[in-house]
């Protein structure tokens, strides 16, 4: 089985050569191993260093961001026949020698994305992470859990292990943001995923963060994809639940304007009330007729994706059976019907 690490990287010519050193050779369950970084536009001899120290280098001419480095790191893992695929930061927050750690579920056959938590109840993570950030993580926490029906402590680590069939199955479209995206698009088709508490460092080895260096540029960027990707997880919830939004006060308006009218004997004083009622209303009925239209085209494109994952699997030569993706070990799951 082989185990393929990659790394997305800009500028981590300090940290770099270290980390490939000690991503450890001899791993349970793994008889091949290939380093892969993701030089995405460095300008201080990042991709020079990895390539002295054993990886793969792959080149983005320019900083496209960690979405599209997410995917040319899985395109290249699998491209190079990778069963399964490590993806971890090259800032030196995670410790390489915890790699088997994190694929154990996986090469057990438990599991087929295994997350880093650092959050969990047993999780050490040193250093200060910043009030503001552990906030946003709690809350996307509880978001993401919402909309999957399970349970995570950690949606944000960019420390995870996933199978090469859970990589054919991904397709993000946002050159900033991939982990919130690709996690719901996993469990939407029943991939088994697990959380695994390994300890990390709440911050850089050297420098400071580059993708969190200001959380309220990043929310404003991330918030765009995240609200994309649960509309796309269960539309019928995500415009239900704006039609409810819609319908609930319009109609305590309109039942308040009633009201009013009854004990006034039919005086009509509230004619801008009326409006507001009657016009929420009609919005609330537009929106839940887009969440029923949204939900069958979610249902159609869930096919269009199966066939997509098919082809894909016959492009890269996979055989219909494997340990991965035996329909005893996997039942898609098809777009949640509220």
């Amino acid at each position: 089985m082989k185990l393929a690490v990659y790394l997305p990287a800009l500028n981590e010519a300090g940290t770099i050569g270290e980390l490939l050193d000690a991503i450890p050779r001899r791993i349970r369950g793994i008889t091949a191993l290939e380093m892969i970084v993701i030089d995405d536009g460095s300008t201080d001899g990042t991709a020079d260093v990895a390539f002295l120290h054993g990886a793969r280098v792959i080149r983005h001419p320019r900083n496209l961001g960690t979405g599209r480095a997410f995917m040319s790191g899985v395109r290249a893992a699998l491209a190079g026949g990778a069963d399964i695929i490590v993806g971890m930061d090259a800032d030196g927050q995670f410790a390489p020698r915890d790699i088997a750690a994190l694929v154990a579920p996986i090469v057990n056959g438990t599991a087929d994305v295994a997350l880093c938590t650092r959050f969990g109840p047993h999780s050490t993570l040193t250093g200060r992470m910043p009030a503001a950030k552990r906030l946003g993580n709690r809350l996307l926490c509880k978001i993401i859990s919402f909309t999957a029906e399970q349970e995570f402590t950690d949606v944000s680590c960019g420390f995870r292990a996933f199978t090469r069939d859970a990589a054919l199955r991904v397709d993000i479209h946002s050159d900033f943001e991939y982990i919130h995206e690709s996690l719901l698009t996993w469990h939407r088709f029943g991939q088994r995923v697990v959380e695994v508490e390994l300890p990390v460092r709440a911050e850089r080895a050297i420098g400071e963060s580059r993708v969190l260096s200001s959380i309220p540029y990043y929310s404003l960027r991330a918030a765009p994809v995240l609200l994309g990707a649960i509309r796309d997880y269960s539309p019928l919830m995500f415009f239900g639940a704006l039609a409810l939004i819609a319908l609930i006060p319009s109609v305590m308006i309109g039942a308040g304007v009633l009201v009013d009218w009854w004990r006034t004997g039919g005086a009509v004083e509230h004619t801008s009330l009326i409006v507001v009622s009657v016009g929420g209303v009609l919005m609330a009925v537009v929106l839940g007729s887009v969440a029923l239209l949204a939900d069958h085209l979610a249902r159609m494109k869930y096919q269009v994706e199966e066939m997509v994952h098919t082809a894909r699997i016959q492009d890269a030569d996979i055989p219909e059976r494997n340990r991965f993706t035996t329909p005893e070990t996997r039942v898609p799951r098809h777009p949640r019907v509220n």
